[in-house]
């Protein structure tokens, strides 16, 4: 990372001084939130939504299907559509972990995809499909918008006036750098990454209700066994692992931030039988919800 973009980093952290460890704080433009922690986390199953993760300071371990990735200061990690994986975090209070989560908009990739020649690659998966998650280390041009980035959102008018305007540029070098085929896939229709990624936010909005491979399938209009292929090439899970894995982490969010008990939790998130729930939480996590919900309590 170059020095122009460390201070701009710094000035940064100083102007989210209330962001929670661990968590979240928008900023002044939309789709573009700040993140900061000063806490090593051990590897814990996480639930990433599409979009760029930006890393200013401290470096980030990733485990996805046998996988094992790192991304650190100057690197940005391209999250394809919604993915669970395991995630470890190196941060200290002295040499904090933060940076910037850009979510991605759906309407401006349509846009510039349409702009950009499919890159070659040879990262696909043995399901014949791209992985929705590759870490890749900023070029100078993408560097450079990311500096002006910061800039602008210390300074919420130039937000607003040039904030739009500065993550087009960036979603367009993110687009055009070494893994945007990534991203390009999702909006090829008839693609499998965009089968499986309509897929997702589909079973986003039928909320707790619980969908079988063969449902699944016949949404996504594949068979069963051409089904499970392609989620598991583009994922690293099949649908029943994935979906499993997803409902266990928002409740672990539920315990944690809405502090619910265990047995809300459970039926909050579509288990029926709380001891079910309770083992497959405890095989997840390494330790029951109730130690969760207690800490919270």
């Amino acid at each position: 990372m170059t020095d122009p973009l460390s201070k701009a980093a710094q000035k940064l952290l100083s102007t989210y001084t209330d962001c929670i460890p661990g968590g979240f704080s928008d900023t002044d433009l939309p789709h573009v939130r700040f993140f900061f922690t000063d806490r090593t986390a051990p590897r814990v199953p996480l639930h990433y939504p599409p979009g760029l993760a930006i890393i200013l300071q401290g470096k980030k371990v990733g485990h996805l299907d046998g996988r094992r990735f790192e991304y650190g200061a100057g690197s940005y990690l391209v999250v394809g559509l919604p993915l669970v994986f395991e995630c470890e975090t190196q941060a200290s209070p002295k040499m904090p972990l933060f940076g910037l989560f850009i979510e991605l908009n759906p309407t401006a990739l349509m846009e510039l995809c349409a702009l950009v020649p499919v890159p070659p690659q040879n990262n696909k998966t043995r399901g014949g499909t791209y992985q929705g998650v590759e870490p890749l280390v900023m070029k100078p041009r993408m560097e450079e918008a990311v500096r002006r980035l910061i800039e602008q959102l210390c300074d919420p008018p130039q937000a607003e006036a040039l904030g739009k305007g500065t993550l087009r540029e960036i979603l367009f070098h993110a687009l055009n750098d070494a893994h945007g085929r990534v991203l390009i896939a999702l909006t090829q229709i008839g693609q499998p990454e965009a089968r499986i990624a309509d897929l997702l936010r589909w079973v986003e909005r039928q909320k707790n209700v619980e969908v079988t491979t063969e449902h699944l399938a016949r949404q996504a209009g594949m068979s069963p066994a051409t089904l499970y292929r392609y989620f598991r090439g583009v994922t690293g899970y099949s649908p029943r692992q994935y979906f499993k894995r997803k409902r266990l982490i928002r409740a672990r969010d539920l315990l944690g931030a809405e502090r619910l008990t265990v047995a809300q939790a459970a039926h909050s998130t579509g288990y029926g039988d709380p001891a079910n729930f309770s083992r497959d939480y405890r095989k997840l996590f390494g330790h029951p919800p109730s130690e969760d919900s207690k800490k919270h309590q």
